[in-house]
């Protein structure tokens, strides 16, 4: 099927006209000669007609006819999707496994690397699984995948790929190296933003906001945050809303801003309700308990306060407990009640894997209050060990009420 057939087909199935599809900007009769393969549209044709049908131009750019490459995609998609739903690391392995062992065959017959957009995509995929299962940390196959979407164009890809490659970087705190590989995808978005998906740039907008968070550049941050909510405010588009409200919760109780910090809370509650999402729910639970702490000091309240975890999967429980027995643990500390403080933080533990320092000073002031708690009981030692461990994983965050607990529990504790 050549480009002026698949054309036509994907019209035909939108039940679309030839003036809907031509627009503006190309001619009805060109459109009818470019279908029937009497004339070959430019880039600047394709691009527009891809819009036009709302698809990513790299659909109009495969040529080639391979039904079992496209079956495999249409099948391998799905099991995708279904990861972001799993949360029990044991099987989470499983199924990247599956999908590893689905494309590897064709892998290794070399089926996969031509400039079809499904064979990128399955290439994409495979390596992004191995990447999840720790095989292979580096950035250079996701580099590599970039330069092959280029290829055809796919410019939503080219970003997202870019958002990616600077997840990598972040995951290792390389912040310098992820602000240059988004800015490469801002730069992509300036040149082609009528053919890169909202979705694509309210990702590489996020993660720009967070990556200059991490770098304690406000700015900046706020730059890429008002980037993002004029798009989705303009578009009337929910993704990603409830993750920027939740920043904007975070970071004005860290200024200790109590109005703007309830206001964002409310937002969140009401994100929570829509999606109608457990995690979502407990999520919203725990800002709750932040805000009772940090802005109220209501800590009787935190106290009293039940947690519904809504039979969420073990996993998520104890990623969650870190963060909500840290709260409890630190309202019993400011009423002076240290033994049941460190009935909460008997178990705690540094996070296992990288967080934004917005999440990690939460860990560290757990272990700053613990030390303080050990102090109280007399146990020097285990005091040390614990403010030394919260010192060290806080020197580079920005000033915030939790940094400055730590701080003078450090020179409470050592001097």
């Amino acid at each position: 099927m050549n480009i002026g057939e698949k054309i036509k087909e994907l019209r035909k199935e939108r039940k679309m006209t030839l003036a809907q599809v031509a627009g503006e900007r190309i001619s009805k009769g060109m459109l009818s000669l470019i279908e029937n393969g009497k004339a070959q549209p430019s880039m600047e044709s394709l691009q527009h007609i891809a819009k036009q049908l709302q698809i990513d131009v790299s659909e109009l750019m495969q040529t080639k006819d391979n039904a079992e490459i496209r079956k495999l995609y249409l099948k391998i998609e799905p099991l995708v999707g279904q990861l972001k739903k799993e949360f029990d690391e044991l099987i989470f392995d499983q199924k990247c496994q599956q999908i590893i062992d689905l494309i590897k065959p064709y892998i290794e017959e070399g089926e996969l690397n031509g400039t079809v957009f499904e064979e990128i995509r399955l290439t994409e995929i495979y390596d992004l699984m191995h990447y999840y299962l720790k095989r292979n940390l580096s950035i250079d196959p996701f580099v590599e995948i970039v330069e092959r979407y280029k290829q055809i164009h796919a410019y939503s890809q080219i970003v997202k790929g870019y958002s990616r490659i600077a997840s990598v970087e972040f995951m290792v705190r390389h912040y310098e190296e992820a602000i240059e590989w988004l800015l490469k995808g801002e730069s992509y978005i300036s040149h082609y933003e009528a053919f890169v998906g909202e979705i694509e740039q309210l990702d590489l907008y996020y993660n720009l906001m967070a990556v200059y968070a991490a770098l304690n550049n406000d700015e900046k941050s706020e730059h890429y945050l008002q980037l993002a909510l004029e798009i989705a405010h303009e578009k009337k588009i929910l993704y990603r809303v409830h993750d920027f409200y939740r920043y904007l919760f975070f970071i004005n109780v860290m200024k200790e801003d109590g109005e703007k910090a309830l206001e964002y809370l409310k937002k969140i509650e009401a994100f929570s309700i829509i999606f109608e999402d457990a995690i979502e729910v407990v999520i919203v639970e725990l800002a709750q308990l932040i805000y009772l702490n940090n802005v109220v000091k209501d800590y009787n309240k935190v106290i009293q306060t039940t947690v519904n975890y809504l039979h969420l999967p073990t996993d998520v429980i104890k990623q969650m407990n870190q963060f909500i027995f840290g709260e409890f643990a630190y309202a019993h500390f400011q009423l002076k009640q240290f033994n049941e403080a460190m009935g909460y933080l008997k178990n705690i533990e540094g996070p296992k894997l990288h967080h934004h320092p917005l999440d990690a000073i939460r860990f560290y002031r757990s272990f700053a209050v613990r030390a303080l708690c050990y102090l109280e009981n007399g146990e020097i030692e285990d005091a040390k060990r614990d403010i030394l461990y919260a010192m060290d994983g806080v020197k580079d965050f920005k000033d915030s009420i939790d940094k400055r607990l730590i701080i003078n529990a450090y020179e409470t504790i050592m001097h």
